[in-house]
Formats: C-alpha cells, sequence, structure tokens
C-alpha cells in the first residue's frame, strides 16, 4: 500500500473521531467550551499528524502555533461574543496563513494575491477536499485483503443484514416487558440528528486538514507578484483623481471644525449631534475601498522608468497624506456620537477597526511606498493579530460599561437595560461604578445582573454557556452585597441613554 494511500486513510480516520467528539463535547460539555475544547482537539491532532509525518510540517510552524494556542486561549476567557467570533475567525486566518495554496517562504514575505489564493483553496479543500481525499488519493485496489479482513468483513455483511429482523423483534420483546423496553430506549435511543452532526463535522475537518497541511499532488505555486505594465501617467491620473477628492472633502470639513453648533446648523441644516449619528460608515466605506485601490495600482504599475514610478508614489503618498484627515473626520464623528448617546459594542469596535485601518495606511507607505509590497501583508496581519491580542486583554465590554455608567454619575441618561445585556466580561466594571449611579439605575441593574448572571441562574440557560469570565463573575456576585434597602421591585429605568443601535 502506498504511502500516500495510508496518510489520506489516517486523515480520514482522524476525521471521523473528530466528528464523534464534536457530538460527544456538544451534548456534555456547556456551550463555546464544547468549541475551545475541539479547537484544542484539532491542533492536537494536526500535531500528532506532522510528527508521525503523515502531514508536512507547515511554514513558520512555530509562530503560527505559538498564535493559535493564545487565541484558543482567549476562546474560553472572554465572554463577549463578537471576540469569540474574532478570535474563532483568527484561527481560520492561520490556517490559511500557513496553507499550501498561499505557498509562504518567509514569515516577513508575503503577497496579497498569495494570501487571498490561499484562503480560497482553503475553502474550496473544506468544501470539496473529503470528496478529493476519497477519490484521488486513497487508491482502493492497494489495499490488502487477508483472509483475516474477510472474515471481519463477512461477520459485519452478515450483522448487517440482520439489523432489520433486530428491530422487529426488539420492538416487539420490548412491548412484552417494559424494562427490557426502557432499556432498550436507553442504549439505542439515537437521534439521527447525531448522525447528522458527526458527519458535518467530520467533513469540515477532514477538508480543512486537508486544505491546510495536504501538499501532495500540488505542482509549484504560481508567482502572482509579477504585476502588470499599465503605464505611469494612467495610473497617476487615476490615483490623482481621488486625492483631488479627497482635498476637496478636507477643505469643506476643515471650514466645519471653526463654527459653532448654532452656525454649523445654520450652515448645514443639522444639528452637531445629528451630524456625530450620520456619515461614519461612509468615511468608513471610503477608507476600506481605497486601500485595495492603491495596492492595486501599485501592483500594476510598469516598472520600466525610475522618474515615472516617483511620480507615481509621490501622487500616491498625497492621496494617503489627504486620507488622513477623512479617517480622523470619520473617529471624530464617532466620538461625538459616543458622547451624545454613549458606547455600545458596535461603536466600540468600529472605532478599534479605525485604529487598524490607521496603522495599515503608515505601514502601507512605509512598505508599497518604498517598493517592498511583500512586506506589508505580514505587517497588516501582524497589526490585526496584535490588536485582537489587545481586544481580549483590554475587555471591550468592561470598557464600554464604564464609558457609559461614569456618562450616567454625571447626569446623562443611561440605558439600563443595554448595560445589563452586555456580556460577564462587564461585570466587575458594573459593580465598580455601580455605587455611584443614581438609586434607580443602580436598583434596575443589580435586579438585571442578578437575573442574569446570578446563583439563580445554575439551572437556567445562562450556564449553557462557560468561560473563566462567566465563572468569576457568579463568585463576584455571589460576594457582592445586595441592592439595598433603598431599592424596590421594578424593571429597568430609563432606556434611550446609549441608543443602542447604529
Amino acid at each position: 500500500m502506498r504511502a500516500k494511500t495510508e496518510r489520506a486513510l489516517a486523515l480520514l480516520g482522524v476525521a471521523i473521531v473528530l466528528g464523534v467528539s464534536g457530538d460527544l463535547l456538544r451534548s456534555w460539555v456547556p456551550g463555546r467550551l464544547d468549541v475551545a475544547l475541539w479547537v484544542t482537539l484539532f491542533l492536537v491532532t494536526a500535531a500528532v499528524l506532522v510528527r508521525a509525518r503523515a502531514l508536512p510540517e507547515p511554514p513558520q510552524a512555530a509562530w503560527l502555533s505559538a498564535m493559535a494556542w493564545l487565541l484558543v486561549s482567549s476562546l474560553i476567557w472572554r465572554d463577549a461574543p463578537a471576540l469569540f467570533g474574532l478570535n474563532l475567525l483568527g484561527l481560520v486566518g492561520l490556517l490559511a496563513i500557513g496553507a499550501p495554496g498561499t505557498a509562504m517562504r518567509s514569515i516577513d514575505r508575503l503577497g496579497v494575491l498569495q494570501l487571498a489564493r490561499g484562503s480560497v483553496l482553503l475553502g474550496a479543500e473544506t468544501v470539496g477536499g473529503p470528496l478529493s481525499a476519497v477519490v484521488r488519493d486513497v487508491a482502493w485496489a492497494e489495499l490488502p485483503l487477508t483472509s483475516r479482513t474477510r472474515r471481519i468483513g463477512g461477520v459485519l455483511a452478515g450483522f448487517a443484514a440482520a439489523i432489520p429482523v433486530l428491530v422487529v423483534f426488539g420492538a416487539l420483546f420490548g412491548e412484552a416487558d417494559p424494562l427490557f423496553r426502557q432499556a432498550i430506549d436507553q442504549v439505542f435511543g439515537f437521534d439521527p440528528e447525531h448522525l447528522l452532526f458527526i458527519g458535518f463535522v467530520a467533513w469540515i475537518a477532514a477538508g480543512a486538514l486537508r486544505g491546510a497541511f495536504w501538499r501532495e499532488g500540488r505542482g509549484p505555486a504560481r508567482d502572482l507578484g509579477a504585476g502588470g505594465q499599465v503605464p505611469a501617467g494612467l495610473l497617476v491620473g487615476f490615483v490623482g483623481g481621488i486625492a483631488a477628492l479627497f482635498a476637496l472633502f478636507v477643505g469643506f470639513q476643515a471650514r466645519e471644525l471653526f463654527l459653532d453648533s448654532a452656525q454649523f446648523q445654520t450652515l448645514t441644516g443639522v444639528t452637531i449631534a445629528e451630524y456625530a449619528r450620520g456619515g461614519f460608515f461612509e468615511l468608513l466605506w471610503v477608507a476600506i475601498l481605497t486601500l485595495p485601490l492603491l495596492l492595486g495600482a501599485d501592483w500594476l504599475l510598469a516598472r520600466g522608468d525610475p522618474a515615472e514610478i516617483r511620480r507615481f508614489r509621490r501622487i500616491t503618498a498625497a492621496a494617503l497624506v489627504l486620507l488622513a484627515p477623512v479617517l480622523a473626520s470619520a473617529v471624530h464623528r464617532m466620538v461625538l456620537y459616543v458622547s451624545y448617546y454613549g458606547l455600545t459594542s458596535d461603536r466600540f469596535y468600529a472605532l478599534a477597526f479605525m485604529g487598524w485601518l490607521g496603522v495599515v495606511f503608515a505601514w502601507f507607505a512605509i512598505t508599497v511606498l518604498r517598493g517592498q509590497r511583500s512586506r506589508f501583508v505580514p505587517g497588516a496581519l501582524a497589526g490585526a493579530y496584535g490588536l485582537l491580542l489587545l481586544l481580549n486583554i483590554g475587555n471591550p465590554d468592561g470598557v464600554i460599561a464604564g464609558v457609559n455608567l461614569r456618562r450616567a454619575a454625571a447626569g446623562a441618561p443611561l440605558d439600563v437595560s443595554y448595560v445589563a445585556s452586555l456580556s460577564a466580561d462587564a461585570v466587575p466594571e458594573i459593580l465598580a461604578v455601580a455605587p455611584s449611579l443614581p438609586t434607580p439605575d443602580r436598583c434596575a441593574l443589580s435586579q438585571l445582573l442578578q437575573e442574569r448572571h446570578g446563583t439563580g441562574t445554575a439551572k437556567g440557560g445562562a450556564t449553557a454557556v462557560w468561560n473563566l469570565s462567566r465563572r468569576s463573575t457568579r463568585r463576584l456576585l455571589q460576594a457582592s452585597e445586595p441592592a439595598g434597602a433603598d431599592c424596590t421591585p421594578g424593571g429597568p429605568s430609563g432606556d434611550q441613554g446609549t441608543e443602542a443601535r447604529l
């Protein structure tokens, strides 16, 4: 039997084990913890297969595995659903970075098109990879069939043929003896949904393992970094038009900065609060779309005349300089909006993303405009993973709760329902700031926290999810003092403070 067939069978076998493990974890382990444990089992399985040389070791395995284990730890640390999703997305991104389709040769050399190709191929292999493994990788005609194998196969075939008879006789025996029926129900009371779930998870696991590690049968990756031969003059005009529009917008923004609230409303027809509320996502989309346009223009640029290249990079640098006030305007609008209506998860993560975009554009100027485009993607990815780790450490929901509660302590309205709906990550900050709140808000908030995270939820839906944050939160609420004698039963007060939407 060929080594390729053995490796493919090993991959399919561990995928089935991962499928069964996923169903058992889903049935017996609290939510999110089951996902974290399954991801841990997936990574350990991949490491074992690599060590056994059933799968090849990906490039830069030490760096990728270190980051993967940090993200796996974060899955059971914070309670915020957004962070949980971002951590999972980060793990998928690590698989794409190290995948054979990406063809990364060095941790500091990775092109945009390489990463895009690797991500697409990883997705395609996850969907169709198991079928390729069964049809192309396993040479079924080479499998040895010894006399013992034939005997086992005959026994299994005979047992399969007897299943209909066993079902009928078992049903009759069950009707004859209630205790026998109960025992049969406990042993064979199998929901077909479990089988479907096992098959789904096994398929995804086999596809992900094949897409992220399997290299046999793949030809050498094509070099996608050569670029095109578009004349510099055409690209200068293209980027120059974008820069001119940025300059026009920045001029209007600069004029508005020197107006007081009355003058601003007279000139624009909207209040400063309405101005702060609108336009943020439009400016964000401008920044997001500008990045691939500038990267694409640099990739298409003809590399013949150094003077033309310098002219193109100067106009690109001018566009980046003018984009900075556009980003600043978007951030200024969001900060104004928060000052009027408070902070929400959407607003917090939007501001964090804007901060990352600012770093990415600065890195673009340092690398791409100096002829080092291959260094751009590694730096941008490092910034993204660095931001993700900072978010896990910084506790976004705690920050959101602290901002809103301190605004309420200073006299602003408080959306008690929204603050109480934040994840368990916010509870320590809420308990620290709550004593300074007005009595109605403090009492309503205390009641909602106990309903959502207190000891009364021990057998309810709240404990369907487990992580370190929820565990420590229940202990904090047990140790905290009651709301006080001045609290009377009632619902939450004030529900328009944060306008928890965008």
